[in-house]
């Protein structure tokens, strides 16, 4: 079968080879044991739980049992639009072939929490929380969502080329090519924070910009420990007010918490004092490796972040400078000399302050 090409010389269509059909073979099979392990799992819960709850006269029987239908309903839903996309991958006997060079990276964390509250003899509240990681890179300005490991691997600046099925986005092989950014890269050394030699660090006087930077690095961290120290002190504090000290020790390890943020607080307190008497900051020149923006969506609200990975450390950016900068940039990254916190950079001999 020869080559389609489709769209452009950098988007094609190849038919699967025996390697290819055995990973999504080994999916449906994945796919499969899930669902045996559901339904038997299903069949536990009605038969030792369920079954005899229902045959209660006084408590609400139709309830559970509507609950427990719905949900199977949807986990059955679910598997089954599974197998149909991995199925249909099979039928189809092709895979889309891409090559080009990876714009940016993209981490998509969704967090959410969901609270039941129960009836009958067993009323309460409860609640659960799930975090889900997905991974993305840009290429030729379209998204692309892959697996972990290839997210690890690839840098942005990187020219890949990489195999992926058309209906369940299953990646089937990559290949990191050769690339002027990837030269670049191999002549870097592995370093970090820890091992970073001093030579390639000097100090300049702070300025009033850069006063304010940690200023406001300051008052974000504090209010965060006097958040937690007032979530975990209100209830030690009233028992202790109520002359019910005993019954602190029933809290554990929440008063161990409560000490631990009061001695972050009081530290990063002197390290901000220590940091504007100073009146210096720390200029380190590195080199940038990779690039990463992160959205966080937890329960409909979302926030994001723009880091850079350097051979020093990795670094929060603001949005504008994180799209003036790209893989192999050399940069000199400005800190507060006593709080880990980076106030600006310096690319190209402008200086760019957070």
């Amino acid at each position: 079968m020869q080559f389609t090409t489709i769209l452009s010389l950098h988007f094609m269509q190849k038919p699967f080879t025996q390697n290819d059909r055995k990973k999504i073979q080994q999916k449906i099979g994945f796919t499969v044991g899930i669902m045996l392990f559901a339904i038997a799992m299903f069949t536990a819960i009605y038969l030792f739980v369920l079954r005899d709850f229902m045959q209660k006269p006084d408590t609400f029987t139709n309830i559970p049992a509507i609950m427990f239908g719905i949900f199977g309903v949807f986990f059955v839903g679910v598997i089954v639009y599974m197998l149909s996309i991995f199925t249909k991958d099979l039928k189809s006997g092709v895979k889309n072939c891409i090559e080009g060079v990876v714009e940016d990276k993209r981490l998509n964390i969704k967090k959410s929490t969901s609270r039941r509250t129960g009836t009958g003899t067993r009323s309460g509240r409860s609640s659960s929380s799930s975090t889900q990681r997905y991974y993305y890179i840009t290429m030729n300005g379209e998204a692309h969502k892959i697996e972990y490991k290839m997210y690890v691997d690839i840098k942005v600046g990187n020219t890949i080329y990489f195999e992926v099925a058309p209906n369940s986005k299953t990646v089937l092989s990559y290949k990191i090519l050769e690339s002027q950014a990837a030269k670049t890269l191999q002549t870097v050394p592995k370093l970090d924070k820890r091992t970073y030699p001093s030579y390639k660090t000097k100090q300049a006087p702070l300025t009033r910009r850069d006063e304010d930077s940690i200023r406001a690095f300051y008052d974000k961290k504090l209010r965060k420990h006097l958040t937690y120290i007032a979530i975990v002190g209100l209830p030690i504090f009233g028992l202790i007010y109520n002359d019910l000290m005993v019954f602190v020790l029933f809290l554990f390890p929440l008063p161990i918490i409560l000490v631990y943020q009061l001695y972050k607080a009081i530290a990063l307190y002197f390290n901000f004092k220590r940091s504007l008497d100073n009146r210096k900051k720390n200029l380190t020149t590195t080199q940038i490796i990779d690039k990463v923006f992160t959205t966080i969506t937890r329960n409909g609200s979302k926030s994001s972040h723009h880091s850079l990975k350097t051979t020093y450390k990795t670094i929060k950016v603001p949005e504008d400078i994180y799209g003036k900068v790209t893989t192999g940039n050399e940069i000199i990254v400005h800190e507060a000399t006593h709080l880990a916190t980076a106030i600006g950079l310096t690319l190209d001999d402008q200086y760019y302050p957070f």
